[in-house]
């Protein structure tokens, strides 16, 4: 004969839910899961008879906001990439010692080779070093002519005062650059939104600016403006999506963001994800922590110019062909 349990118990000896408990589990939202252990496992508020918000660990809070869990995962996971990322770049390491005149220095001239330990991959590079509170930049143009305006790559530097400089930016087989230029405040062609172009060189009388294309705003009083790309380093990190293919000679311009500046060619046939991580890794190529670069017409257009006075013979890597301009810098 079967037994009756006591009124208020079952017949395991646990009490039953109160009608007040059982409205609670209810309305407890599903939890998204709590850690224990090593693993992830899942269960139900109601099941444990505890709301959403007291469970330690929970995602979700039962107002569906992120709990402390979440969010201190979060930060983790990006700390983890911020890290990855830095180390990636920091893969490349100066191959000799640093000469400190860069950071001292308003003007220098220094040819460099970096290093990546991993494969012995190495680029070298001409670069000009200069500060924007001593110097301006010119943009030097050739015309479109069959004939360049200068006879030599030297003497169009000279021609506009300039004591260094490279090749400029992008131009059609007709000589026609490709986006806005301004030459001697004199403005050429047309600003463009191609995808190429992505920043805009430019110097006025507050001083030089490297800016990406959306955040340009025209005014008068520019004196010198390239549109060109795509941008290597923002942010002191290297930019993503750039073609791991496609070795060349790489031209560019490249800054701290606090006075510092350099123009560079390289030697070395590089990609242009090389040349970014290897322009945004510490004490690779510069002596300071390039903030942003960008890149300049490069391959066959690849050219360099430094004068380094009047008894020295000028550093001078000239391009193996023609180009439409030139981008220099001239003192202010």
């Amino acid at each position: 004969m079967a037994t009756l349990a006591p009124r208020g118990t079952r017949r395991n000896g646990r009490r039953p839910t109160t009608p007040m408990e059982a409205r609670k589990t209810r309305e407890t939202p599903g939890a998204a899961g709590y850690l224990l252990g090593a693993g992830r496992h899942r269960a139900s508020a109601g099941s444990i008879g505890l709301p959403m918000k007291t469970l330690p660990g929970v995602c979700l809070q039962a107002n569906g906001q992120p709990s402390f869990i979440m969010k201190v995962s979060r930060l983790f996971l990006c700390l983890l990439l911020l890290v990855a990322v830095n180390a990636f770049a920091a893969e490349w390491k100066p191959a000799g010692d640093l000469d400190r005149q860069d950071v001292t220095t308003d003007l220098f001239y220094v040819k460099r080779t970096a290093v990546r330990p991993s494969d012995g991959r190495e680029i070298t590079a001409h670069l000009g070093f200069f500060t924007s509170r001593a110097f301006r930049l010119e943009v030097v143009d050739l015309g479109d002519g069959a004939e360049a305006a200068h006879p030599t790559f030297e003497d169009a530097f000279r021609a506009e005062g300039c004591v260094a400089g490279v090749n400029g930016g992008f131009f059609h087989p007709d000589w026609r650059p490709a986006g806005l230029v301004i030459s001697g405040g004199s403005r050429i062609n047309r600003f463009e939104t191609a995808k190429l172009l992505s920043g805009v060189v430019y110097s006025d009388g507050r001083g030089i600016h490297l800016v990406r294309r959306a955040q340009f705003r025209d005014h008068p009083g520019i004196n010198a403006l390239l549109q060109t790309g795509p941008y290597l380093v923002e942010g002191v990190r290297p930019v993503r999506g750039l073609s791991a293919s496609n070795p060349s000679r790489r031209s560019f311009l490249a800054t701290d963001w606090r006075g510092h500046w350099v123009i560079g060619a390289t030697l070395t046939p590089v990609t242009l994800a090389e040349l970014a991580e290897c322009l945004a890794a510490p004490g690779a190529l510069t002596g300071w922590r390039v903030d942003r670069a960008i890149n300049l017409d490069g391959g066959s257009s690849t050219g360099f110019f430094f004068d380094l006075g009047p008894d020295e013979t000028p550093v001078t890597l000239r391009p193996w062909k023609r180009v439409r301009n030139l981008l220099g810098i001239a003192p202010r």
